[in-house]
């Protein structure tokens, strides 16, 4: 398994608390779900938590003490209800102490089927925020997790491959793919992580030109994906362990 800091040794079960630097959290999310962990991912930084739950290296739950992250904001950000019906909601959510989704559900502005939609987006959009992170520091609580009314189960790897498809910094998806001329083989677990993993069309074809040596410079050039979309899934194929440097 890899590791977010020296590529070779894994940080779970290992390390159990580090540093947050540029590459840590795909590697960090990849080790969680190869060693099937189960507890709670803390990544915190000065102001602000979010908690990552796993059960047997699947993402379970998230949660988030940054205001952004919360359910209302889910929905005025994705459209989902109006200004005026989020504030009338959180009203009634504040003086009955009930969840905001069960009180849409009972104003009837969402169905359940909705809420749980939402609650999902949210979820995952918390998780997801996890890799934008570059410093602040990271532990892993291992041990049995609550059950949710709603939540995800989504295998980790899923989530490192959108993570580092929607990374924004391309100094940072430069610093770890490398120049043009550093060359890429496909691993020999490159069969079975495609068939458990969404990987995309673009992303089977860079997996096919890299079953000999192939040079970044060589990907970008024979891909019809753009070239900071090819570098972000190297990125993210190295990350679940489908792609070596060789």
């Amino acid at each position: 398994m890899s590791s977010p800091h020296s590529g070779k040794k894994a940080v779970v079960p290992d390390a159990l608390q580090g540093e947050i630097q540029s590459r840590t959290m795909p590697y960090l999310f990849h080790d969680l779900g190869t060693s099937r962990a189960t507890g709670v991912l803390t990544v915190a930084g000065r102001t602000v938590r979010k908690m990552i739950h796993f059960k047997a290296g699947r993402m379970q739950f998230a949660s988030s003490t940054d205001r952004d992250d919360r359910f209302n904001q889910t929905l005025l950000r994705n459209s989902v209800i109006s200004l005026r019906d989020v504030l009338r909601a959180l009203e009634i959510a504040l003086s009955s102490r009930d969840r905001l989704g069960e009180v849409l559900v009972r104003m009837r502005i969402l169905t359940p089927a909705e809420v749980e939609k939402w609650v999902r987006v949210q979820v995952e959009e918390i998780a997801l925020s996890t890799f934008d992170r570059i410093s602040g520091t990271w532990r892993f609580d291992p041990g049995p997790i609550g059950v949710e009314a709603i939540g995800v189960d989504l295998p980790a790897d899923a989530l490192v491959l959108d993570g580092v498809r929607r990374m924004r910094s391309w100094a940072r998806v430069y610093e770890e793919v490398g120049g043009l001329n550093a060359e890429y083989l496909a691993t020999r677990d490159v069969e079975a992580v495609a068939k458990d993993l969404p990987i995309e069309e673009g992303e089977k074809s860079l997996l096919a030109m890299c079953r000999t040596p192939t040079a970044l410079g060589e990907m970008c050039e024979s891909s019809e994906m753009g070239d900071i979309d090819v570098c972000r899934s190297v990125w993210a194929l190295l990350s679940v362990g489908a792609l070596i440097k060789s």
